[in-house]
């Protein structure tokens, strides 16, 4: 009896369990949770994403998704249709990445906000807000890898292309080149010892003293410059005044000139003719006084007859 009774009791407790398990799921069954749909348009690959894959927002469990198709009008375009609970905040700086679920390669949705625009989003013609799917991270560092691995193709193309055999010599004679020329750096570097010794040698102090002197008087001389400057530029604007008054005076000595040569040169010359002549009878005057002194006195002497003159014999 007590082994029935055991049994009895516990198969009366297995029931009431299962009947609370599914008074439990009747009641949440009760109060769906309230979701809004949106449109995630991708224009690149979605791999590794699949219908009923996890939405996150902020690393948050927000929905699900629903369903994955091409744009009909536009190929180029891949539409994500989501579910997502109505108490997030979809604004107008909201957009959507692929993230990944571990090492597994599961992708799923995740939602981020880059909160410049707190607008609500408006929705689309067809009555469902549409979100721009980003590249994520994984994606720009697989695009710059790709990138750089071009680039690393080319670069190693144009080295091919650069040595050629020529190019090769010309390397080959420039780095003996350098090699020699570091030859005499090391004998340079080698003699500036003594260098500096001979140098310290002619900075002696008197040497110095004659050095601090030198530039003292270079800087008294440059601290009269602009005293000099500034004579100088008088000195060029009377220059200047003085070279205008030339001009004048020339301008002037230029109309006299030509007055002299047209009215008073012609007087000149006849002054000059009769001036030549007094000169003449000057000097016979004055010849006649040397050869007979006393005609000054008693007058000139008269001459011997010529022919057919009285007295003539």
């Amino acid at each position: 009896m007590e082994s029935r009774a055991y049994a009895l009791i516990t198969g009366l407790f297995v029931l009431g369990i299962a009947g609370c398990i599914v008074v439990w799921a009747q009641w949440l069954g009760k109060t769906p949770i309230a979701r809004t749909a949106y449109r995630v348009v991708a224009t690149g690959a979605v791999s590794g994403l699949n219908p009923e894959a996890q939405v996150r927002y902020r690393g948050m469990s927000v929905g699900r998704v629903a369903s994955i198709a091409l744009d009909r009008k536009d190929p180029r375009r891949i539409l994500v249709n989501i579910e997502v609970d109505s108490s997030i905040p979809v604004t107008k700086g909201t957009y959507a990445q692929l993230g990944l679920e571990g090492i597994t390669g599961i992708a799923y949705v995740h939602l981020q906000d880059d909160y410049k625009d707190m607008q609500p989003k408006e929705k689309g013609s067809d009555g469902v807000v549409e979100l721009p799917l980003r590249p994520s991270f994984f994606d720009t560092v697989s695009d710059s890898a790709e990138g750089a691995v071009r680039d690393a193709r080319e670069l190693m193309s144009n080295l091919n292309s650069l040595l050629t055999p020529d190019n090769k010599k010309a390397i080959a004679a420039l780095l003996k080149s350098l090699e020699r020329s570091s030859a005499n750096l090391d004998a340079a570097t080698a003699r500036l010892p003594g260098l500096i010794a001979s140098t310290q040698e002619v900075l002696s102090e008197e040497n110095r003293r004659r050095l601090a002197g030198t530039l003292e008087n270079a800087h008294a001389a440059s601290a009269n410059l602009p005293g000099l400057a500034r004579e100088l530029e008088s000195l060029v604007k009377e220059s200047r005044v003085a070279v205008a008054k030339v001009d004048r005076l020339a301008e002037q000595l230029e109309g006299t000139t030509g007055a002299v040569r047209e009215e008073s040169l012609p007087r000149y010359n006849a002054l000059a003719e009769s001036v030549d002549r007094s000169s003449q009878r000057f000097g016979r005057l004055s010849l006649q006084l040397d050869r007979d002194p006393q005609s000054l006195i008693f007058g000139r002497r008269p001459g011997r007859p010529g022919p057919g003159e009285p007295g003539f014999q």
